[in-house]
């Protein structure tokens, strides 16, 4: 027994001097082995990284190209949506009729829109109140339910504006940088909720809490003389006009087609996608990251019959 496991040990013996031998040393890399294996990662290492972060910024530019599509595309729909219901929309082209000549630049040298940014879309709708008018005359709308009122509408003019920030602090820039990106705005100036007469306003306590931003003294900004047979004339009251609603950001052009007429409106709108994450990104021509689009927007017709 005792031969067969000195013959079983012997090997390792001689295989593991080190746990035996004093004298033995571990010999280590040299200086210069360490520098050529470092120069040799470095190599391998710096394109390997160059690729990744590479990948990183595509799949960024993707994802702002693809929120930037979307929010056009939702901007696009809404304002559809909103022209479905227009009795009449102002052009902008030269035409050999002085009533069609430049309407919305007539509009804005008359002050007749509010101020800030650039007017691109301006229209007249009638906008729906719901369970507005009661059936009993001897009722007032603060007494409507949905089955003693009736539903009605009022005129409102409706102007959206492609407006440039300005503010470098703004949450409207960011990220912040020497040119802040622009965006779509809204504004609506509507009428007051009329009686059956057609002529006189209810006053805000007869419309009460749910109804009271239909009472004329809160729609300041809007002219009772105003009349679709001269879109023209008298188109606002020029002051108190309400505050914008921001559409969508990061946008880059916003234009009405010269071929619009005044119950079709032929629009286009461009997104600049890099500017979500690059503060002094601009669009090159035909630059995939600056998605745009184009739609046909038709209102009513024969004003609303």
């Amino acid at each position: 027994m005792s031969i067969f496991l000195k013959l079983l040990f012997k090997p390792q013996i001689r295989s593991s001097p080190a746990k035996f031998d004093q004298n033995y040393q571990v010999k280590g890399m040299t200086m210069i082995e360490l520098l050529v294996g470092t120069v040799i990662a470095f190599i391998v290492i710096t394109p390997l990284m160059g690729m990744v972060i590479g990948l990183l910024n595509d799949d960024q530019r993707e994802s702002a190209k693809a929120n930037t599509e979307e929010e056009i595309q939702s901007a696009l729909d809404y304002i559809g949506e909103d022209v479905s219901q227009a009795l009449y929309i102002y052009t902008n082209t030269t035409s050999t009729d002085p009533t069609l000549n430049m309407q919305i630049d007539s509009l804005k040298s008359n002050n007749f829109l509010p101020t800030t940014g650039t007017p691109i879309l301006v229209f007249w709708k009638r906008k729906i109140v719901e369970d507005a008018v009661p059936v009993d005359t001897t009722k007032q709308p603060k007494d409507c339910t949905a089955t003693t009122c009736n539903d009605t509408y009022v005129l409102s003019l409706v102007s959206y504006h492609l407006l440039p920030e300005t503010d470098k602090t703004s949450i409207w820039c960011q990220p912040s940088g020497t040119n802040c990106p622009s965006r779509i705005v809204r504004y609506e100036i509507s009428d007051g909720l009329k009686k059956s007469d057609g002529i006189t306003y209810y006053t805000k306590t007869e419309l009460g809490t749910q109804l009271e931003s239909y009472a004329q003294e809160n729609n300041n900004a809007y002219n009772p003389n105003f009349s679709l047979s001269k879109p023209l004339d008298n188109v606002t009251n020029k002051n108190n006009f309400p505050n914008s609603q921001v559409l969508v950001n990061y946008i880059e052009k916003f234009e009405l087609d010269p071929s619009s007429t005044n119950d079709l409106a032929k629009l286009a709108i461009q997104g600049n996608a890099l500017r979500r994450n690059d503060a002094n990104a601009t669009c090159a021509t035909n630059s995939p990251y600056c998605p745009k689009s184009s739609v046909q927007l038709r209102g009513l017709s024969g004003l609303g019959n």
